[in-house]
């Protein structure tokens, strides 16, 4: 078989997300940051860096911590999309949710750099920062200009899906055999991948120990990173582990702690398949995901993953160890209540 990493579909997918989501976004920037430069004589040594609802200035900061800031932000959102990309074509796996994340990038990244240097820009001659306009014009501009280029991005990178595990082999109901009335169950735990875990933990500490440096400095917004701590916390409880069984009520899949949980009943059950998962080219990173591709499901890392796919409702998938001898349970419970069914039938 060949490597789909060599295709000639793929390294144009790939040679076009570098493009769109880290040289456009890169080059934005610097474009940005030199105009700031530029005009850092212009400005007065306290700009206005946030504006209220009412378009009344009501945050300040000093003028050179913007386009430190702005260089922080490009180069940091373009490094991440590019490594995305980088790894998951070293993984051979491409596809729609890789295009549009990098197409996203590209947007956003045009929107902020061009908010944030229009807004710097129109207080160039200021006396004080508390006489600088409105920023809706910055904001107007910014979003058009975000939401052009992101569909441009979309529509110059290829349609390309390729997989090194396009499938894997598919269980069947004679991989379980069940004998009339005889009673089976499968029961793992799914734990997320630990680059995902350690990331969630990452976020964690660092919103707490924000609000702490900011409650201790007489900072109005500690509250702020105090709830997003909170919420990552519950985040990390609720998203990392994951309960999964196969019983005569069909698949269960439920958090260690209860909340969230899912479950697909075995009348609802129209196949059970083994198919290979990339949480980042396929669904756009860990936890409870929904894809490009109509799929939903927990994605925690790669490998294979449980599909199930539903007479109501789309695809659900779950990356669990052992997921053949699952979906082969599953299938055989539901190919026997369907045969139960029809029997009982007048």
């Amino acid at each position: 078989m060949n490597n789909p990493t060599s295709t000639p579909e793929l390294r144009r997918a790939r040679r076009a997300h570098m493009i769109v989501g880290a040289i456009v976004p890169l080059a934005l920037t610097a474009i940005g940051v030199m105009l700031m430069i530029l005009w850092l004589p212009q400005v007065p040594p306290t700009i206005a860096i946030h504006w209220s609802a009412n378009g009344e200035v009501d945050g300040f900061g000093p003028a050179w911590s913007t386009p430190v800031l702005t260089v922080v932000l490009g180069t940091g959102l373009a490094a991440l999309f590019s490594a995305i990309g980088f790894f998951s074509a070293r993984a051979g796996e491409w596809g729609p949710t890789l295009r549009f994340l990098a197409a996203l990038n590209c947007g956003v990244t045009t929107m902020l750099i061009t908010m944030i240097t229009g807004s710097f820009g129109l207080q160039r001659g200021l006396e004080q920062a508390e006489d600088a306009p409105s920023i809706l014009p910055a904001l107007g501009l910014g979003a058009a200009a975000g939401l052009a280029l992101g569909v441009i991005a979309w529509f110059v990178q290829p349609a390309v899906s390729v997989s090194r595990h396009d499938s894997v082999a598919a269980p069947t109901s004679d991989a379980v055999a069940l004998a009339p009335g005889e009673r089976a169950a499968w029961l793992r735990t799914a734990t997320m991948a630990r680059p995902g875990m350690i990331a969630i933990v990452a976020v964690t500490v660092l919103q707490a120990a924000l609000a702490v440096v900011t409650a201790a400095s007489g900072g109005e917004m500690w509250w702020l990173f105090a709830g997003l701590a909170v919420l990552f916390s519950l985040l990390a409880a609720s998203m990392c582990v994951f309960r999964v069984s196969v019983t005569d009520a069909g698949l269960r899949v439920r958090s260690a702690v209860g909340i969230p949980t899912f479950v697909i009943p075995l009348e609802n059950v129209a196949d059970a398949d083994v198919v290979h998962v990339q949480p980042m080219s396929q669904f756009g990173g860990f936890g409870i995901r929904t894809g490009l591709d109509g799929r939903s499901g927990v994605v925690l890392r790669t490998g294979d993953a449980i599909q199930v796919d539903r007479h109501r409702g789309r695809p659900f998938v779950v990356t669990v160890d052992d997921a053949s001898t699952g979906a082969a349970l599953l299938t055989a419970l539901a190919d026997r209540g369907a045969a139960g069914s029809a029997s009982s039938r007048p």
